[in-house]
């Protein structure tokens, strides 16, 4: 049974079925609806699920086995005002500077600010004495970017990345600091990108590039038609 949102559950264990690494999910909501993670704990495999909104963790803690961390995956441990979009909670985000990439602003319900705890996914994966990644999925409203930056790529290297992509293709920073630490992206699932590292046999194939290379075109013609998309446009973003 697929649980996340365009399949990526499924695809993903279709294209590594041997995964037998740790599956993390950043930006965890309820730990059922749209989970990427969900389907490979039913297979046995470790999960760790990172969520800052204190209820949705709790919800996770009782619906799941996984390791639940509370917090904010951010650049830097510490603390932060976290935004709360009462009646849809996958636009919560931190209050920062990436808040103009999220969609909590388009949300017509209340927002309650809280303080969250913020880690660094190195801390994170290191108070889970973390070995092998197979999966770390991101969803976090805008704050992409700073996630990644907390996370020491050539030390973990996760297998895949799928990382949420709410700018239509128009912002390419996430794309240009995976590609500086050897990842490429080889797929898209609607606004998931999906990366690699480059040269991985199995994932990293002249097919699976090019799909992405047109998929990522016709994204970006939609997100310019429809007028949708966050992040200033550059040129030569997909």
């Amino acid at each position: 049974m697929a649980y996340a949102q365009f399949g990526e559950d499924v695809t993903l264990h279709r294209l590594i079925p041997d995964g037998d690494g740790l599956y993390v999910e950043i930006g965890g909501n309820d730990g059922v609806t749209g989970s990427n993670t969900l389907f490979f704990e039913e297979l046995g495999h470790p999960c760790l699920v990172v969520e800052p909104v204190p209820y949705l963790a709790n919800q996770i803690r009782a619906r799941r086995s996984c390791a639940v961390v509370e917090a904010a995956a951010d650049e830097q441990d510490g603390e932060a005002e976290f935004l709360i979009a009462s009646g849809g909670d996958t636009l919560s985000t931190l209050n920062n500077v990436n808040r103009a990439l999220s969609r909590i602003d388009e949300h017509t319900g209340g927002i309650e600010a809280v303080r969250v705890r913020t880690r660094t996914l190195d801390s994170i994966l290191e108070e889970v004495r973390a070995n092998r990644v197979e999966l770390i999925s991101i969803d976090v409203e805008g704050n992409e970017l700073s996630v990644l930056r907390g996370l020491t790529l050539q030390r973990w290297q996760p297998r895949v990345l799928i990382i949420e992509d709410n700018s239509f293709g128009r912002d390419r920073r996430v794309r240009e600091h995976l590609a500086g630490h050897g990842y490429v992206r080889f797929r898209i699932t609607g606004v998931n990108h999906w990366y690699c590292g480059c040269g991985d046999r199995r994932l990293d194939t002249v097919l699976h590039r090019l799909q992405s290379v047109l998929f990522a075109a016709l994204v970006r013609i939609y997100g310019t038609v429809s007028g949708r998309g966050r992040g200033a446009a550059s040129p030569g973003a997909v």
